[in-house]
């Protein structure tokens, strides 16, 4: 039996590469068609050439949002080069960082399991994740949207490995180099939006519990860390630029209507997330943790409640955030919704499991035909899960079809007109083919629009038009 158990263990973990392989190739090919979007990627630089570097991070920070790290990204994107090419690398680079840091914080959570198991947790947890994402674009190709989003994300599962690993240090050097790690990446995600602001002070406050209630321990790690944060939080909430940015919405600074809306919202995701492959899955990661020793399952060994007051804490308080600072949640705030909906799924059942294998010593055991079945389901809920999701459909689509590429080539089409122009006053074409993967929004009809503004600020023009179609050509 345990033979048979091992293959189809090896088997799994190589279905999930290729669940990986399935979702990351198209991603990647998009990306080589990506674009700087003319909403916000083009404002940042133009402010700069204005005003300088520092100065530009300066009246964002004071007339518009406390992000002060996005703020420093954003500021620093390769347009700042001129450098179009950049926007076709950066998305491959949040691909290995989101797949990466999900592939670390199996290793820490698992760490007798195979590397290649570790794999194929990293590759389940970024295959389901893109079926659902309310936004591709916005999580990985538009820059504006993703250094305040999904940078974030990504540092923040990378902060919580570096924050187990550091109990487990033996020499003081790499203690300390660790603390001022976490420092900085505490110091980042605060400084990138609201959103990650809220997870983190829960994620410390969730850490501050535990170690408090239940091992009745404190370090210079936890105070250290909750100086930062609470420096980071006064630069964040002083910024004269958020009561401007949350002014935009006549909802927006409602706290009742904030909780209300976020607790109505929540069950809705929750159904719309929850499917066959997803329960499945959930199954096969069960009878995998029943089957590792009690010293391997350690960081899933604390209170169930504990855990899952966190985790509907944290998902709470990003719709809370989204609703009160701008009266509804955009799909970007869903994708991280989203993304640690996965996580704390994945983290609850293993506490589940712990806890029901501590307290009944059992160790679940199938037979051959019993494996065989739930492989055989597993593959066929996800083939046609796979088949009907909207996402993996447009991803495949806009690629294979030539969109992406036709998009690309009026592109750079529309660079050659504005750069060959010597006019000052410039009508560009409107861009007909607009993968919905990879295109956000475009200049508008009126010239004095922001992002008309900010393209033709960034060229050296006086006024950019979207020309009319008789006029375009």
């Amino acid at each position: 039996m345990n033979n048979l158990y091992k293959k189809y263990r090896i088997a799994g973990n190589w279905l999930n590469i290729v669940l990986l392989v399935s979702v990351l190739l198209p991603l990647v090919a998009l990306s080589l068609y990506n674009h700087p979007s003319p909403a916000d990627d083009y404002c940042y630089i133009d402010t700069v050439f204005k005003h300088g570097w520092v100065e530009a991070m300066n009246w964002y920070y004071i007339g518009w949002t406390g992000r002060y790290f996005g703020i420093l990204l954003n500021h620093s994107n390769p347009l700042l080069f001129h450098w179009v090419e950049g926007f076709k690398v950066l998305p491959i680079l949040l691909f290995l960082g989101t797949i990466g840091s999900l592939y670390l914080l199996a290793r820490q959570l698992t760490p007798t399991l195979s590397r290649l198991a570790h794999a194929g947790f990293a590759g389940v947890i970024f295959f389901l994740y893109i079926l659902n994402l309310a936004s591709i674009a916005e999580a990985f190709y538009w820059m504006a949207a993703f250094v305040t989003y999904t940078v974030p994300n990504i540092l923040t599962v990378c902060w919580i490995v570096v924050l187990l690993r550091w109990y487990r240090l033996e020499t003081r050097p790499m203690q300390i180099a660790s603390g001022v790690l976490l420092a900085l990446m505490v110091f980042a995600i605060i400084g990138s939006s609201e959103i990650n602001l809220l997870v983190l002070v829960l994620l410390i406050a969730g850490w501050w519990g535990y170690r408090i209630l239940f091992q009745r321990q404190w370090d210079g790690l936890m105070i250290g860390t909750a100086v930062i944060a609470a420096i980071s939080c006064y630069l964040y909430f002083t910024a004269p630029g958020n009561q401007e940015r949350m002014g935009g919405d006549t909802l927006s600074g409602n706290i009742s209507f904030s909780i209300i809306s976020s607790f109505q919202t929540l069950p809705r995701l929750f159904l719309d997330w929850i499917n066959v492959p997803l329960l499945l899955f959930s199954l096969g990661w069960c009878l995998i943790l029943t089957r590792i020793s009690r010293q391997g399952r350690t960081y899933f060994q604390i209170p169930l409640w504990y855990s899952l007051l966190l985790w509907i804490g944290i998902l709470a308080a990003q719709l809370f955030a989204a609703f009160y600072g701008n009266g509804s949640p955009a799909p970007r705030v869903i994708n991280c919704v989203y993304l640690y909906f996965l996580l704390g799924c994945f983290y609850n059942l293993g506490v589940l499991t712990d806890y029901l294998a501590r307290t009944y010593s059992f160790e679940a055991k199938l037979r051959s035909g019993a494996y065989l079945a739930l492989v055989v389901l597993l593959g066929v809920s996800l083939f046609f899960k796979f088949y009907y999701s909207t996402n993996t459909r447009a991803l495949y689509q806009d690629w294979l079809s030539g969109k992406a590429a036709a998009f690309d080539q009026e592109m750079y089409h529309r660079y050659d007109l504005i750069k060959t122009s010597r006019d000052s006053v410039l009508y560009l074409p409107p861009i007909h083919n607009l993968p919905n993967t990879l295109f956000v929004e475009d200049i508008k009809n009126d010239p004095k629009h922001w992002w008309n503004k900010c393209l033709a600020g960034y060229y050296g023009k006086e006024v950019i038009y979207l020309a009319e179609e008789n006029k375009a050509k």
